[in-house]
């Protein structure tokens, strides 16, 4: 089910018409026959204009700025609530305001409806989180960056700089934390000093998001390699898991997206490199050295690649279908694609866990228009819902 708020505006004439309300009932019932939507008073669902008469327009105008876009305009049929509605259509279209109108039963309009409801949900989910950007982004992310400012206007996220000074202390501390999960880790590995040094990280990562109050985090990783001899490729798998976003290298915009994936199916994502793309046969190869745990049946504790040091996850992913990710930097975009993994790789010269992908659709806007070096991969079908989502922080 998805919250829908309902907005009727009438004339004050056809407002007294005591047959108004349940040809407004009947309407709704035509419009929703599978009943997928909760008609709720609230201000965090989504507005649906119900125009029932000729004289709304006014009325429109004097209410339209306390809604979010896209406006979804509905006629009901009689009362010339037809013309109003291409009035007000019109004067939305002068003010650049994008705008729905659902004329009868119009099934695109309605999924549309649906995922902007669920969006709109989505994003008063988020309003008021933190999340953390340890150390800054990397030097390589020269396109991968975000104004904190424009991701607090538009998402209502607070990007909280931390020190990576801040977070070396707590990895000084040298707390083991759960000691279970090194007993159960240690199957997988005799190099048992840097599995202590990697859940180090994964409790000095536990306290900032205690000290700060964050719900997830990018961190300027490479910058743990000289120091400690040790990645942090372990400690994110086990985060993202747990259900608190980590995302590499600095990365704030593959941090959002990771962070929306969550908020809205409660499951974790895969952040990868694009190594490699058939064009022509729709097909793409992406990898990365570590990846949620949960997303897959088996694994091993490999070196991280580039740097041959600490833990790097090769993990098998489930050969089933994939939404890819990312949204852009200036939040005014989604990169959406939808595929199927199929197969996973163990190739030497690119990052651990590895995945080769065929899309339904073209990808050679993945080259014409890239949105950065990292995708993020889900296996739930969140392409409609995100897509809605970015027209309504832009609208």
């Amino acid at each position: 089910m998805v919250d829908i708020k309902l907005i009727t505006l009438s004339s004050l004439l056809a407002g007294q018409d005591s047959s108004l309300k349940d040809e407004v009932y009947d309407f709704l019932a035509k419009l929703d026959p599978e009943k997928r939507i909760n008609f709720v008073d609230s201000p965090k669902a989504f507005p649906l204009f119900v125009i029932a008469s000729g004289g709304s327009e006014a009325k429109f105008k004097a209410i339209y700025k306390r809604y979010p876009g896209p406006y979804f305009i509905c006629p009901l049929g009689n009362r010339n609530s037809f013309a109003a509605s291409l009035e007000i259509q019109s004067f939305l279209a002068s003010k650049g305001l994008k705008s729905v109108f659902m004329n009868g039963n119009d099934k695109d309009a309605m999924e549309y409806l649906l995922s902007c409801g669920r969006a709109y949900s989505l994003l008063k989910k988020v309003k008021g989180k933190r999340l953390g950007l340890i150390g800054g982004p990397s030097d390589w992310l020269i396109a991968s960056q975000c104004d904190p400012r424009l991701v607090k206007k538009k998402l209502g996220i607070d990007i909280v700089r931390i020190t990576t000074s801040e977070l070396e202390k707590e990895i000084n501390n040298q707390n083991l934390g759960d000691e279970k999960t090194f007993f159960k880790l240690r199957k997988k590995t005799e190099r048992l000093e840097t599995l202590r040094g990697s859940l180090y990280i994964h409790s000095a990562l536990l306290a900032i998001k205690k000290k700060y109050s964050i719900d997830g985090f990018t961190l300027r990783c490479f910058d743990l390699l000289d120091k400690y001899q040790n990645t942090s490729c372990l400690a994110f798998a086990l985060l993202n898991d747990a259900g608190f976003t980590a995302a590499c290298e600095g990365d704030v915009p593959s941090l959002l997206t990771m962070y929306l994936i969550q908020a809205l199916t409660d499951k974790p994502s895969f952040m990868a490199n694009p190594e490699r793309m058939d064009v022509t046969h729709k097909e793409a190869v992406y990898a990365h050295c570590t990846c949620p745990f949960s997303m897959g049946n088996t694994y091993s504790l490999m070196t991280h690649f580039e740097s041959g040091m600490g833990f790097g996850i090769r993990l098998k992913l489930a050969k089933q279908e994939v939404t890819m990710v990312k949204i852009a930097p200036e939040l005014d975009r989604v990169v959406l694609k939808k595929g199927k993994i199929l197969n996973n790789l163990e190739e030497d010269d690119i990052c651990r866990t590895q995945i080769r992908v065929k899309f339904e659709d073209d990808i050679s806007d993945c080259l014409e228009h890239p949105a950065g070096n990292h995708m993020v991969f889900t296996y739930d079908d969140v392409a409609s819902t995100l897509s809605a989502l970015m027209d309504i922080v832009n609208s």
